[in-house]
């Protein structure tokens, strides 16, 4: 009795205490020898004693218990709780109730629990009510969208048929008034398809179409389209890209539609005489894009909610009139989904930059000279051809992380590659199909004279489906496989077919996760950070790669600003001072009802020491 924590006491009919334990007399505030003989009048006060008498007096009389009666106390000490009291009744040889034992226990944490629980459930269920409604509204965007871009075509195209004079001649008049007509209907096409992108992400439909593209070639391809706008409102506009070609595999729709996004906001929000500037580069890991303009700015305060939908804090009269504070939004989602980061510096009357980074992955070049001189030889010949490249990307690496050796893995690869073909091709196919190896760049190459294109990109997602069941099968992670389908056809000129655009239609973009250039790890430690104009911040670490670091920071820091801090591993096992660059940022995501002005910074290192090196190398165990 005296060990146990509940309340345990005895009473004899008159309800008086005959035996208390240990509990019981501390939760009195006194002895137990001092409380026996005492009733719960010369403790409680005199309601909350009658009624403790009155079931005392119940269990007594009727010879019945009272099981686990709960109810809010109030204890001596002033302190409220709640308890579950059971009383059985307590008899002599001959059955007759001569008093009672009691058992009092505090279960204020659980009423707390169930309290908690009837919340959530509560709140569970006005969620699922809230997923449901916003369901039904996206369902219903998307359907009242799809519904007013057939009727809108329609319209375009007639407003064009008289604009173009096929049904007539018109005079200057007109023209101005269906031009503006057409601008309209354009803008209106343009609010649709945001409402369509928003109600696919929302719903989780918004697919991303994968190709392999130079990104050089894609800014190019719409650098006059933009010069030209740029320059009708007195802008001059110009692009900074590197000599080298840019090729990354994305959804180059997508990345258009950001960028086309960034560079029409840049106009919009800048004066006459103003400048713009489009410049890329290369980082470690990644590709940055930035947007920089001389325009109206946005207000620090403005920043952090700069990316929310339908958000416009850059209120003029030309962007109250076009616009619903969509575009942003969908740009944060469409460079997210792709793995990057999207953010913004800008300061009032002295203009913005606007920056997002999609990943870079080092791979060998697409064609060797033994597969072009293959295809060369069939093209001569007039024989049209597909060709199915196979690539493991950052080989090297890769071959440090399996188990299977090289020429078993490039084997297997060939012994999938005869069997798809074999099940897949008629005779003729399997028999002229050439298949290359080659074992030191991690390069398989598929040439099958005179298929379709449909049927290879059919054999393309054979191969794909049988190497992905090959990795999980001997539990290879972190393969980065690219599966491309290329078309040569027939009759081409031997000297154009060696320059011919090839278009990469990627069918497989990772099994596992994706290899860069310096893996990160998940490392967390103290560091302190001298950010511009000697300020000191104290933050932790998020990764470490042997390229650089991951911090989280309260600032918004200067893309390309030059930091340095001190990284002390735990247990005195060393620290590290040096310099880095701000490669790219990510605001942190707030939880519903809070908002966090916290962000995420990727740094590079700026020459670190090698004894350095070693420390990282040593604590982090690349």
């Amino acid at each position: 009795m005296d060990n146990a924590p509940d309340v345990i006491y005895f009473k004899d009919r008159n309800g008086r205490l005959v035996l208390v334990n240990q509990s019981h007399a501390k939760g009195l505030g006194a002895r137990p020898e001092d409380i026996v003989g005492k009733t719960d009048f010369d403790f409680f006060p005199k309601k909350r004693a009658e009624i403790m008498a009155e079931d005392d007096m119940y269990v007594i009389k009727s010879g019945k218990p009272i099981i686990d009666k709960v109810e809010r106390a109030t204890r001596p000490d002033g302190i409220d709780n709640y308890v579950s009291t059971t009383k059985i009744p307590m008899r002599d040889e001959r059955g007759k109730v001569i008093g009672l034992i009691g058992i009092t226990r505090d279960i204020t944490r659980r009423m707390q629990f169930d309290r908690l629980k009837k919340e959530k459930i509560r709140i569970e269920k006005k969620l699922e009510i809230l997923e449901t409604l916003n369901s039904l509204k996206s369902e219903f965007i998307s359907t009242v969208s799809h519904e007013l871009r057939t009727p809108l075509a329609i319209i375009k195209q007639l407003v064009m048929l008289v604009l173009n004079e096929t049904t007539g001649s018109i005079n200057k008049k007109q023209k101005e008034i269906l031009k503006k007509t057409d601008n309209n209907i354009e803008r209106l096409r343009n609010l649709i398809d945001e409402l369509l992108d928003i109600s696919r992400i929302e719903r989780d439909k918004l697919k991303l179409h994968y190709s392999l593209v130079n990104l050089n070639d894609l800014l190019k391809d719409s650098s006059n389209f933009f010069k030209k706008l740029a320059q009708e409102k007195g802008i001059t506009l110009s692009y900074h890209l590197p000599d080298k070609a840019i090729n990354l595999f994305i959804d180059a729709d997508r990345i258009n539609q950001v960028i086309s996004n960034l560079i029409n906001n840049a106009i919009k929000f800048s004066e006459e005489g103003g400048g713009i500037k489009v410049e890329v580069k290369v980082l470690e890991t990644k590709v940055r894009i930035a947007v920089v303009d001389s325009g109206i700015g946005i207000a620090r305060t403005d920043l952090p909610q700069i990316f929310n939908k339908f958000m416009q804090v850059s209120k003029t009269f030309e962007t109250e009139r076009k616009g619903i504070g969509l575009g942003l939004s969908i740009a944060k989602e469409l460079i997210e989904r792709h793995g990057g980061e999207i953010w913004v510096e800008s300061k009032v009357g002295v203009g913005s930059k606007f920056y997002f980074t999609v990943p870079l992955f080092y791979r060998p070049n697409k064609l060797n000279k033994q597969v072009k001189n293959k295809i060369d030889s069939l093209l001569n010949r007039g024989i049209s051809a597909q060709f199915i490249n196979l690539l493991i990307v950052d080989y090297k690496e890769f071959r440090k992380r399996v188990s299977i050796e090289p020429k078993r893995l490039f084997n297997d690869i060939r012994i999938i590659i005869d069997g798809v073909i074999k099940k897949a091709c008629q005779a003729d196919v399997r028999n002229s199909s050439i298949i290359l190896t080659d074992i030191r760049n991690g390069r398989c190459s598929i040439i099958l004279p005179g298929m379709t294109q449909k049927k290879a990109t059919e054999l393309a997602n054979l191969f794909r489906d049988e190497m992905k069941r090959y990795f999980i099968k001997n539990k290879t992670r972190n393969a980065f496989i690219t599966l491309g389908v290329m078309s040569y056809p027939r009759n081409m000129h031997l000297r154009k077919a060696r320059h011919f655009p090839v278009s990469f239609s990627i069918k497989e973009i990772y099994i596992g996760s994706e290899t860069r250039r310096f893996e990160r790890t998940l490392y967390k430690v103290n560091i302190k950070i001298l950010v511009p104009k000697n300020k000191t911040e104290s933050s932790q670490t998020v990764d470490i790669s042997k390229g650089g670091i991951c911090f989280v920071s309260s600032r918004l820091l200067r893309t390309d600003s030059r930091i340095q801090f001190r990284l002390d591993f735990p247990k005195n096992k060393g620290s590290i001072y040096t310099e880095a660059r701000i490669a790219w940022i990510k605001k942190m995501e707030s939880s519903p009802g809070k908002t966090v002005n916290k962000y995420k910074v990727g740094t590079e290192f700026i020459n670190l020491k090698n004894k350095y090196r070693k420390i990282l190398a040593r604590e982090v165990k690349f």
